[in-house]
């Protein structure tokens, strides 16, 4: 999935703004995108040439401005930027647009919504993280498919030994067994679905622990309202267990020691968590909608959400033949490898070079 890429003489300036309109974005969200960018693209440009900025345009002058993250809901791309200076995007995936029944925008959202696609359609070029998201984005926004270009995210570099791994279980009290699942309560991410499933499979020793700060929000959205009644609908519930935010490096060793991840989502643009359980060795079962398959390749095992009882069926058959589940295990790791932010940051810098002035 991670093309080679040439070596960069790129030596404009370039100002990244990154700002998240989501309160919770950043321990493991956009946040982490915009800063990582750009630590690494700070190696390779020479110094002073880079300006990161939250939210506004900085006045000086620039070659080059990056906006790294895009709603089509909030303004996020509203900003002064020159008309001399061409600008970029990146867009991770258009799942409100894909799926609007599921993502109400509003009477205001919409009106923001014209205004956002009218500067996104303005851009000198589109990033994004995978071909299922660009697909989209020249679909529901009309955009020209040779100026968007894909850069797959990075996995995390933080590896528990066995010792923490021990002391990590014994401190959230995980089970010998357990299912893991890591990350948002979206609809698109199918919570309820996996804890259907899990809930039919004939299994009394394997638990499903979900983890995310969501899961232990106080806000009771719709989503978690759905969640928690299908755990208290479930005749398993004394077997699911919600962590809620885990720290990166305890979050290492609940991967490694899962005897199963799974991804359930309807739709990703990318599937973060997929190359994170990879890199820690876990045997991933995913969805094989939107990015997914490109996001496991041939190193995870897939169920189609939209097939009755496949989702549960897969998971019982995986976890009572540990050969077949751990089939993967060293090609999972090598192929995670190549998700990394030297990658990024290069491919990344490639397409500054393209269209910086």
């Amino acid at each position: 999935m991670v093309q080679k890429q040439k070596n960069i003489s790129f030596k404009g300036k370039v100002e990244i703004i990154g700002k998240s309109p989501y309160a919770g974005s950043g321990p493991r969200g956009i946040d982490v995108y915009t800063r990582k960018l750009s630590e690494h693209i700070s190696k390779a440009l020479p110094h002073e040439s880079l300006i990161v900025s939250r939210d506004q345009v900085s006045s000086r002058s620039v070659n080059l401005v990056h906006y790294t993250f895009f709603d089509p809901f909030f303004l996020t791309l509203w900003r002064k930027v020159p008309r001399s200076t061409p600008y970029i995007v990146t867009v991770h995936d258009l799942i409100p647009l894909r799926f609007p029944e599921h993502f109400p925008s509003g009477i205001r959202g919409k009106f923001k919504y014209l205004l956002q696609k009218l500067a996104l359609k303005n851009s000198a070029a589109i990033i994004t993280d995978s071909e299922a998201s660009r697909e989209d984005i020249a679909k529901y926004i009309g955009y020209s498919e040779d100026r968007i270009h894909v850069v797959p995210l990075a996995a995390g570099s933080i590896s528990a030994t066995h010792a923490l791994r021990k002391t990590i279980a014994k401190e959230y009290k995980l089970p010998s067994s357990y299912i893991l699942y890591v990350g948002d309560i979206n609809w698109n991410k199918n919570i309820v679905g996996l804890i259907n499933a899990f809930s039919k499979i004939q299994d009394d020793k394997t638990t499903l622990v979900l983890v995310g700060k969501a899961f232990a929000g106080n806000i009771m959205t719709r989503e978690l309202l759905a969640i928690n009644d299908a755990i208290e609908n479930s005749p398993k519930k004394h077997m699911i267990r919600k962590l809620g935010f885990v720290p990166t490096h305890h979050l290492s060793a609940i991967y490694k020691g899962a005897a199963l991840y799974v991804q359930p989502s309807w739709y990703e643009g990318f599937g973060f968590p997929v190359i994170e359980a990879l890199s820690q060795g876990a045997p991933v079962l995913s969805s094989n909608q939107g990015s997914l398959p490109e996001v496991g390749g041939e190193h995870a095992h897939y169920f189609d959400p939209n097939k009755k009882n496949d989702l549960a069926e897969k998971l019982a058959s995986l976890l009572s033949n540990t050969t077949l589940r751990t089939k993967y295990y060293e090609s999972g790791i090598a192929w995670s490898k190549q998700f990394n932010w030297k990658n990024v940051s290069k491919a990344t810098l490639s397409v500054y070079e393209k269209y910086a002035r």
